[in-house]
């Protein structure tokens, strides 16, 4: 099986969690596994790794492309339920450095599994959950919420200009839209043309994806239980990849700092360096936070 994700601050995010053979170690977002197999990598046979992710596919694919040691433990679940998943893994150690990356994977738009995360994917039904046992897709929000609240929708999580024009179309059509293509479709005629040629549906499409898996809350309670369970000198990283969670992300490290609970790795933040950029252009979006539990 091929692999096609290429992870984005690999060696700084590595780095930022000083990593300790023989101590625990909790990857949040496992992904295609890459960040996790180089921490894995770096500890001995008394180390261990917690991968967590709520994509049942990607826990799929690394237990196919990877040889799993005993030391290296792979569970589905979301990591705002961090406490839950240490305690149903039989886990009662404290980690040493937790990492969250939260960017979409290559692999996840590539190949969704028919869930339509990618706006280029015209076939696919608007679903977009990671989780698919969660009960709401992406159409069954765009049916059910009225036009103001989807005009609300695409400005507070997709930070969209043309949130009303879009939400009164989509509103005016809604019998008509099944698909990615019938969604993308209609954005392209509610919104002006502009000369970045940059696809008018990802700021909707970002909307829709972060309401449907309410990640925003569930970053805020992934932060709040990672720093408590983090042993005294411990770490967490976390990549984020838009201003909604960065935010969240540099508030929370703030509030610990003010409290005089912890103290940042890096004056402000981490971003990828021109060498990584041409590497990976995915990357150019992205910034790594550090915070040093005291």
């Amino acid at each position: 099986m091929d692999k096609v994700h290429i992870p984005v601050l690999l060696d700084k995010s590595l780095e930022s969690l000083s990593i300790k053979p023989d101590r625990f170690y909790i990857d949040c977002t496992l992904g295609d596994g890459g960040h996790s197999y180089k921490i894995l990598s770096r500890l001995s046979s008394q180390g261990l790794l917690l991968s967590i992710d709520q994509d049942q596919h990607a826990i799929d694919f690394v237990k196919e492309y990877y040889q799993i040691p005993s030391n290296w433990i792979l569970a589905y679940g979301n990591f705002s339920k961090l406490l839950q998943i240490l305690k149903e893994n039989n886990i009662d150690k404290q980690p040493d450095g937790i990492l969250m990356d939260l960017g979409l994977s290559s692999r996840q738009l590539e190949k969704s599994h028919n869930r339509g995360f990618s706006y280029s994917k015209e076939s696919e039904p608007l679903d977009m959950r990671m989780d698919t046992k969660l009960g709401v897709t992406a159409l069954d929000m765009l049916k059910a919420l009225s036009e103001k609240e989807l005009a609300k929708l695409f400005t507070i999580y997709g930070e969209e200009h043309f949130a009303k024009p879009i939400a009164r179309k989509i509103k005016q059509n809604i019998s008509e839209i099944n698909s990615v293509g019938d969604l993308t479709r209609l954005i392209y005629g509610a919104v002006p043309a502009t000369p970045n040629h940059k696809n008018p549906s990802r700021r909707v499409f970002q909307a829709l994806r972060i309401a449907v898996n309410d990640e925003l809350n569930s970053l805020k309670k992934g932060l709040d239980s990672s720093f408590k369970i983090l042993s005294t000198n411990g770490r967490v990283s976390v990549i984020t990849f838009h201003s909604l969670e960065d935010r969240i992300v540099k508030r929370f490290f703030d509030k610990q700092v003010k409290e005089g609970k912890g103290i940042l790795l890096f004056n402000k933040l981490y971003l990828p360096t021109k060498q990584e950029l041409e590497k990976n252009p995915r990357a150019s979006s992205a910034k790594l936070r550090t915070l040093i539990k005291i």
